[in-house]
């Protein structure tokens, strides 16, 4: 910060040994500086309030000077690839200049914290277009807006979560910008949209409860709220108590919810509780094994529960009593003792690969549980056990898959306590994420860069072995679909088609197959049709078993109980500003047009029929329908009114009646005697007459009256 020797700068010449040294003298000095390689500039911040941009070998004057601050300048950094730079002054303000024409383009004055003394960090991510300023111990985060491309966007914000509905045949997914979609998978098209879930907060992850009749949003605003698919909240989950955590993932089992992401423990609420609008969550009562938090969690019926932390250990639970009894981590496994035993834990034998000092001693594992993994190396991203494997699980074949960190994905034998298998996905990733279908055919994985691989497990690991297996299955197919960060991945069953579905940061959704099918974007202008774009399906007899098995053995929805309990203040999305903005068509299986309370008391008075029956009923009502040639039925004798149509049929001619003559009036009989007899007085005519008028005007009266009543 002196007016001498500001910026000083040394390079060494091929044939010299020593340095040679040149500086610059700035008036009043400078807090920073950066350097352009390419275009050969030094850019520095003036305490004067200016920016200066010098060449290397002119150091009289700069080459370019940038005003605009009002107070002095505290950072610049270089926009390489745009030849743009970033200066960053005393009162906050950002700005954003154009090297070339010395222009500025931007000016940012953000709401950035309002302390008076700091010390300023400034770092810009090009790669991501990320720019990071600290402000003591606060980091100010400011992202670019991407640059509009020809590439189709499912959402405004990063998609940050999808399911899929099968019972309604459609995805479901959510953003960043609170906002939540709904799609069909046939088609793609969007049947409606919910805006402002959560405000304005992000929605990091959903679920579905077990008879997929209601929608469950975990935001970061420390919120978790019950939906039915008509966009109204029937519940809110109180999780950060009040305060904004991370929710990285909501399991919904047949008498809990477990939610976890922001800390060592698992928050747990029980449904049979939610008498109230607002709840609050209950305890668990295993209490914190975990030593760092807890980012996934997984169910196996009929109890066992496994939950997976940043720092690479697995817990396996007893869902019942909700007590832990074993950890498991790829470098060691342990026993856990109940809450009440306060003796140390006992370390169990490694299981390592054969890389790796396979005889350590127990003071060496104990010490390694100590360490804290702060890059996240092992950090489990998701679990998921393979159902249809339980034969396989108790002859010493894997049951349990985890992924994560490094890129890595293991197979675990929960029953043995074993690591059987362990192999690297993504090359160079830093963390990974995993589906797998039902039938545990095929594992779906996603990585950072956008990219997604397929493997076919169907065969691997059924058998326990003596060394842990480090050669991958195959990989039946490797692409890129997205841009950026896979962020949610679901694998589901179509008219007999395995589907891969995957959202990414870049605001997409995308749906493919298994084997070198097209990609398909939710969103698109062109919808598509599964049954014509992919070949026709080869029907495993597995498949339709399981199908049949999930259609008869649907379990109760989990708030079917409870709908007496809602509370009648019903808060909805629907509201006059999201109207505007959403896209609103009823799909044909819910009818949408009947007013929640009268939906409400029919569900009440008829509390044995669940929804799921009758969308079941009605979908799936020819599924079982077999198409044959018809018989040929023996010829059948026809009754006599089919041969002798005329004889039954034949119309009867009509009776010719005698016609009555009509009656003449009196008057005219009267006239006749009178004129017949010369005997016609005039008074007899003048009475006549009259006669003849007054009948005129009582008709005219009547039927004034008549058209007087009828108005």
């Amino acid at each position: 910060t002196s007016n001498t020797n500001t910026v000083v700068l040394a390079w060494r010449e091929k044939s010299k040994k020593h340095f040679k040294i040149t500086s610059f003298d700035i008036a009043q000095g400078v807090h920073a500086f950066d350097y352009h390689s390419r275009l050969n500039l030094i850019a520095t911040a003036g305490i004067n309030n200016k920016v200066c941009l010098w060449n290397p070998y002119v150091v009289s004057k700069p080459v370019g000077v940038l005003w605009g601050h009002s107070a002095s300048v505290i950072a610049v950094q270089f926009f390489a690839e745009r030849k743009q730079l970033f200066s960053f002054s005393r009162d906050k303000v950002l700005r954003l200049w154009d090297t070339q024409h010395q222009l500025s383009i931007q000016r940012i004055a953000c709401s950035f914290p309002k302390s008076q003394d700091f010390r300023c960090l400034f770092h810009f991510d090009e790669a991501h277009g990320r720019l990071f300023i600290s402000f003591n111990n606060q980091l100010a985060l400011l992202a670019m807006e991407s640059e509009a491309n020809n590439r189709v966007r499912s959402h405004q914000k990063p998609v940050t979560c999808i399911l899929y509905n099968s019972l309604l045949k459609q995805v479901i997914s959510s953003d960043a910008g609170s906002t939540v979609s709904f799609w069909m998978i046939d088609t793609g098209q969007k049947i409606k949209q919910f805006t402002g879930c959560h405000g304005n907060a992000e929605i990091s992850t959903m679920a579905l409860d077990a008879n997929e009749t209601r929608l469950l949003t975990g935001s970061t605003d420390g919120t978790v709220k019950v939906w039915d698919f008509n966009g109204y909240c029937h519940h809110t989950l109180n999780v950060g108590k009040d305060g904004a955590v991370d929710i990285s993932q909501i399991l919904v089992l047949k008498k809990t919810i477990l939610i976890t992401g922001w800390e060592r423990a698992i928050t747990v609420f029980r449904p049979q509780n939610f008498n109230q609008f607002f709840i609050q969550p209950e305890e668990w009562k295993g209490g914190i094994q975990h030593q760092d938090d807890i980012l996934c969690a997984a169910f196996l019926p009929p109890q066992t529960l496994a939950t997976g932390s940043y720092d690479g250990e697995i817990v396996l639970w007893n869902n019942s009593t909700e007590n832990a009894h074993y950890v498991l981590h790829p470098d060691y496994q342990r026993l856990l003792k109940s809450k009440s035993d306060t003796e140390p834990q006992d370390l169990l034998s490694a299981e390592k690969s054969p890389s790796s000092h396979h005889m350590a001693d127990q003071a060496t594992l104990a010490a390694y549980t100590l360490e804290i993994d702060t890059e996240g190396n092992n950090a489990v991203m998701r679990l998921c056990f393979l159902e249809a494997r339980k034969t396989n699980a108790t002859t010493g074949g894997a049951n349990l898959v985890s992924c994560g960190g490094s890129g890595y994905v293991r197979f675990w034998n929960t029953f043995k306590k074993q690591l059987l298998a362990e192999f690297l996905a993504h090359r160079g990733a830093r963390s990974i994420i995993m589906s797998i279908d039902k039938l545990n055919r095929y594992l779906t994985t996603g990585d950072l860069d956008g990219c997604l691989k397929i493997w076919n497990i169907e065969d691997y690991c059924l058998n326990s072995s003596e060394n842990k297996v480090t050669q991958p299955p195959m990989l039946i197919r490797s692409f890129q679909p997205h841009e950026d960060r896979i962020t949610s991945l679901e694998v589901c069953e179509r008219g007999g088609h395995l589907l891969i579905v995957s959202s990414s940061a870049d605001c997409s959704i995308c749906v493919t197959g298994i084997c070198n099918a097209p990609i398909w974007i939710f969103g698109q202008a062109k919808h598509w049709h599964i049954d014509n774009c992919l070949p026709p399906p080869k029907r495993d007899t597995n498949l339709m078993e399981s199908e049949t098995q999930e259609e008869s053995m649907r379990a109760k929805p989990l708030f079917s109980k409870e709908e007496s309990y809602l509370d009648s203040t019903e808060y909805s999305l629907l509201n006059k500003k999201n109207k505007d903005h959403s896209t609103y068509k009823p799909s044909e299986d819910i009818n949408l047009d009947i007013k929640y309370e009268e939906r409400d008391i029919y569900k009440k008075k008829t509390p044995k029929l669940y929804y799921d029956e009758t969308i079941q009923k009605s979908a799936s009502a020819f599924r079982s329908l077999s198409i044959r040639g018809l018989k040929e039925l023996p010829e059948v004798k026809k009754p006599s009114f089919l041969l002798d149509l005329e004889k039954y049929f034949r119309e009867e001619p009509e009776e010719e009646h005698p016609q009555i003559p009509e009656l003449p009036l009196l008057s005219e009989t009267l006239k006749a005697v009178f004129v017949e007899k010369n005997l016609f007085p005039k008074e007899i005519l003048d009475h006549e007459r009259k006669a003849k008028q007054l009948h005129q005007e009582t008709s005219c009266e009547v039927k004034i009256k008549r058209n007087k009543k009828q108005l």
